[in-house]
């Protein structure tokens, strides 16, 4: 058994978090992969996170018995096909204003129902069902590697859903942490979203952050011409205590400024 586990440590040493299936795939069998895990966590090579998932601990972690997950890690490996998205995709380039203990996975849309939630250690996990074949990267976190939103979906998804980030005020704080935006590539998503109430969503946002990120006046004029004479709430929820930004027909909460 010993020989399996080994194989088993230096197949995922890249990932750490992986998940029974995996290991069952990976041995060809389910009996030997369960015998495998079970070693694993009773060597204190592994530790459960919960049913089919576990932390393949490094040879320096062996000992250690109080041993916190990076949650990143987690949510970035809990589904085979998930992504982290929404304040915890901030997380993964640095820039989240706040501290949250709560982490987002994105599910692929040809998941039935978002999973539920589940929480591990000091952090939640909780799930989403979501469009994943645009507007996704990559980082490495404590060397492995991780699927989350790019910096543009990270600017629409806010837009659209304020409240997976912790909310707008939230949002808006840790978007100014970013130095850049790719223009085409924010353009190009903005198709996937519904015209009308992104593009002046997004075209207060772009106005807001011009100088910063850049923006000419060419993109915001081509938002423009989607806008409608009838106004929209920036904040879906929150009809009262706004002021009106004529340009995008857009009411925005008196507390966000301009």
């Amino acid at each position: 058994m010993s020989d399996i586990t080994e194989k088993i440590l230096k197949k995922y040493r890249s990932k750490r978090v992986v998940r029974w299936k995996e290991i069952a795939d990976f041995l060809q069998d389910q009996v030997k992969a369960t015998t495998a895990v079970q070693w694993l966590l009773k060597s204190r090579k592994a530790i459960f996170i919960k049913k089919g998932l576990y932390y393949l601990k490094r040879p320096n972690e062996w000992l250690q018995d109080e041993l916190e997950i990076n949650p990143l890690l987690i949510a970035g490996h809990i589904h085979p096909e998930g992504v982290i998205g929404y304040h915890a995709a901030l997380k993964c380039y640095g820039v989240a204003y706040s501290e949250s203990n709560v982490f987002q996975i994105a599910l692929p849309k040809s998941v039935r129902r978002a999973w539920k939630a589940f929480s591990f250690q000091k952090a939640s996990y909780e799930f989403y069902r979501a469009n994943l074949i645009f507007g996704v990267t990559s980082s490495v976190i404590e060397d492995v590697r991780v699927q989350h939103f790019s910096r543009e979906r990270i600017l629409l998804e806010g837009l659209m859903y304020p409240d997976r980030f912790l909310g707008m005020d939230e949002f808006l704080k840790s978007l100014e942490s970013f130095s850049w935006i790719n223009m085409e590539r924010l353009f190009d998503m903005v198709k996937h979203y519904p015209i009308k109430t992104i593009s002046m969503r997004l075209g207060w946002l772009l106005e807001k952050y011009k100088q910063q990120w850049h923006v000419t006046e060419s993109y915001l004029k081509q938002l423009e011409k989607n806008r409608t004479e009838s106004r929209i709430l920036l904040i879906k929820n929150k009809p009262k205590g706004n002021y009106l930004v004529k340009r995008w027909s857009l009411m925005v909460p008196k507390t966000l400024g301009i």
